[in-house]
């Protein structure tokens, strides 16, 4: 028979027993729930790294000004004036490309072409400025049109946008703008002919003509003043159309 102490002293060791494995599983999902925290530490660190996003680095040298990067690579750059192509990685530096802009002619045209206090001789043998103001580069666009008897969509065409760029003039204005200034110009030119002809009185002889537009074909008939003013000089002017 076994005795009442011994069966407590079983019992006792048997709910030590499992008072052992109970802290043994504690322990080891207490280090199951650190690995997963370390794991969700980690994920979250890869997944912070993986939404940065790299900084576009902005040029501050002023020879950019002069030079447009390439679609297919950073690391190369197109010459605004004599468009070749030169190596412009970040690690290199943009030496290069000044030493290019003092040998490159179409450049120093450029530059030469943009001087304030440059001069030049006009057919009257004095002194002009050799700059054409906008303004003035917009009339004879304008009046080229009226002489050539062009369509009003030529200053939007790629043949004179080209002749603009090549020469480095002004950028060409729209059809409408063109439009706008020549109804303008013909205001005022009709204004000066009357002030002209109110001022001189002198006599008159009209003539009628009919012609044929070249680019519409329709049919206009003009009407012409002749007469010769104070230096005997015959003079013919379009009063009507």
């Amino acid at each position: 028979m076994v005795s009442s102490s011994s069966k407590q002293r079983q019992t006792g060791e048997a709910t030590t027993n499992v008072e052992v494995t109970y802290e043994g599983e504690e322990h080891q999902s207490t280090q199951s729930r650190g690995k997963s925290i370390d794991a969700n530490a980690s994920a979250s660190g890869v997944s912070s790294q993986s939404m940065k996003v790299k900084k576009t680095v902005v040029p501050r040298s002023g020879v950019w000004s002069h030079y447009t990067r390439t679609k297919d690579s950073r690391d190369k750059c197109i010459c605004h004036y004599c468009q070749k192509v030169f190596s412009c990685a970040t690690k290199s530096g943009t030496s290069n490309l000044q030493k290019h802009l003092t040998i490159c002619k179409e450049y120093q045209t450029w530059l030469t072409s943009q001087g304030k206090n440059q001069t030049q001789i006009n057919t009257e043998g004095n002194l002009k400025s050799s700059k054409v103001p906008e303004a003035v580069f917009r009339e004879a666009s304008n009046e080229l049109i009226v002489l050539a008897e062009l369509p009003l969509s030529f200053v939007e065409s790629m043949a004179w946008k080209h002749f603009c760029r090549k020469v480095n003039l002004y950028k060409p204005h729209s059809r409408r703008t063109a439009s706008r200034d020549i109804v303008e110009m013909f205001v005022h030119k009709k204004t000066a002919l009357k002030n002209l002809l109110h001022t001189t009185k002198q006599r008159v002889s009209l003539t009628t003509d009919i012609w044929v537009s070249q680019v519409t074909g329709a049919s206009y008939m003009v009407v012409t003043a002749h007469f010769i003013d104070a230096s005997w000089q015959l003079n013919k002017l379009i009063i009507g159309l």
